[in-house]
């Protein structure tokens, strides 16, 4: 019996630890988006974000080698938040066909993106291929991975075959970044709703020049 105490006490205090360390993880992240969409990641050193987190130096150094290894994670973070989004929103959902699929991706994202311009800077100016990669294959939770496995179930269940079924979302993710980073924050050179328009003209196009069409 009181080894059984003993180990259920063991586990409990492991348990604790973790929560501790994913906090202080977590709490580095958050102080470090708010420098970074402040101050920008070249004005910001590894000193203001310990201030800003209350932690000492030394413990920013456990979960992360310099700046730009937690900015790396941030944008990991928050953009499989993006995608949880937007797998959450659109999983249990039919569509007609999978262009209607992505472009209703699309806007979800989109909407996202409009609801949070300093989301939006900080994504436009710092996502990188393989950051993006990271994002659908691993993600930093479960759903942001759930995001690309069900996007890869689509392309397996439509019956048709592409290039590089990766690169095709990462085109249109990249696609929706660069446009909508004028539209959204400058209104220019056209309104989102326009440009909503445009994309769902676009969609179609990379879909259709990234497939494989097998000769008959």
């Amino acid at each position: 019996m009181n080894n059984k105490n003993h180990l259920w006490k063991d586990v409990n205090e492991v348990g604790r630890l973790d929560e501790k360390k994913k906090k202080k993880r977590e709490d580095l992240l958050n102080a470090t988006y708010e420098l970074f969409t402040s101050k920008g990641v070249f004005d910001t050193s590894i000193s203001d974000i310990v201030k800003k987190a209350n932690m000492a130096k030394g413990t920013f150094y456990l979960y992360f080698k310099d700046k730009y290894d937690i900015r790396n994670a941030l944008i990991t973070k928050k953009a499989g938040e993006l995608f949880s989004v937007a797998y959450e929103k659109m999983y249990r959902k039919k569509f007609s066909s999978l262009e209607a699929t992505v472009i209703c991706a699309a806007d979800v994202i989109i909407d996202q993106l409009n609801e949070d311009k300093t989301l939006l800077e900080f994504i436009a100016k710092n996502l990188q291929w393989g950051l993006f990669h990271k994002v659908l294959l691993e993600g930093e939770n479960d759903v942001s991975k759930s995001f690309f496995d069900w996007y890869s179930e689509l392309i397996a269940t439509s019956g048709r075959k592409f290039k590089n079924h990766e690169l095709v979302i990462y085109m249109i993710v990249e696609l929706i970044n660069s446009t909508c980073y004028n539209v959204i924050l400058h209104e220019e050179p056209v309104g989102l709703p326009e440009l909503k328009e445009e994309l769902h003209q676009l969609i179609p196009v990379i879909l259709r020049t990234q497939e494989i069409v097998e000769k008959s």
